[in-house]
């Protein structure tokens, strides 16, 4: 039997217990201005002032969140620099502003990020539904679904879970065996495992969907200087023509 799947946050107007899902098109559920806002959290943090308001319609809509902060140079891939969400459906007003600040400064995998790291950072956020039982590690559809795994340490007993993005293994390139091994290891379990064996039988697997939304520093500093107030005061002043941090505001 095919594995229930989640309805996607789409122009459907399909709704999910949890979850308000406007009956909008995807980029204006999670659009452009719900990374850029959190960009400007981040900012305003370092900046000691307060962050713009919400620039977008649906402030007071509920959604699991996720907020993705990573580092580019030069072309190259872009590297984690931290990532921290929450699965319980939050107000997006409000759950950004908390995220932006929980994943860029608490994420213990890191060092928290400094304020001269701005100009080298892109943010992403990303929206999700509830989640989803399915029957096997298996089945789910690379791409459309984020997945969460739960199985006991099989020396200790001790319950392990992770959960990797919808967007996570088509950027990594992974079938979905490499990525149910991959989160395993993830959520702490070294050994060796195998599709069928012991370990990989107690897992227990859940899927969601979700709808992202990504913005470079310069996108950001070009938004900021025409969006005025807090943003087009001080940070105007602190980004020079080409885009850059100034020293002073920053260092």
């Amino acid at each position: 039997m095919t594995p229930p799947i989640p309805p996607a946050l789409s122009s459907s107007g399909t709704t999910t217990p949890g979850v308000t899902v406007p009956a909008t098109p995807a980029e204006a559920v999670c659009g452009p201005e719900h990374a850029l806002y959190a960009f400007d959290v981040l900012a305003a943090h370092f900046e000691g002032r307060k962050p713009v308001p919400p620039p977008f319609a649906n402030a007071k809509d509920k959604f699991a969140l996720f907020v993705t902060w990573n580092t580019v140079r030069g072309g190259r891939k872009p590297s984690l620099r931290g990532c921290i969400g929450n699965f319980t459906p939050m107000r997006l007003d409000k759950g950004l502003a908390e995220y932006a600040l929980v994943a860029a400064l608490e994420d213990h995998r890191f060092t928290a990020i400094r304020a001269a790291e701005l100009p080298s950072l892109s943010v992403g956020v990303s929206l999700l539904t509830p989640f989803t039982p399915v029957a096997t590690p298996l089945s789910w559809t690379p791409g459309v679904h984020g997945i969460h795994i739960t199985f006991p340490h099989p020396s200790t007993g001790r319950s392990l879970n992770a959960t990797y993005l919808p967007d996570v293994i088509p950027e990594q390139g992974w079938t979905r065996e490499e990525a149910v091994k991959s989160l395993i290891a993830k959520a702490g379990y070294r050994g060796a495992v195998e599709v069928g064996d012991a370990v990989w039988e107690s897992i227990r697997m859940k899927v969601y969907e979700g709808v992202k939304a990504k913005a470079s520093y310069d996108e950001y500093t070009a938004w900021a200087k025409g969006v005025g107030g807090g943003v087009g005061g001080p940070l105007a002043d602190a980004v020079d023509n080409k885009g850059h941090a100034s020293a002073s505001p920053w260092s």
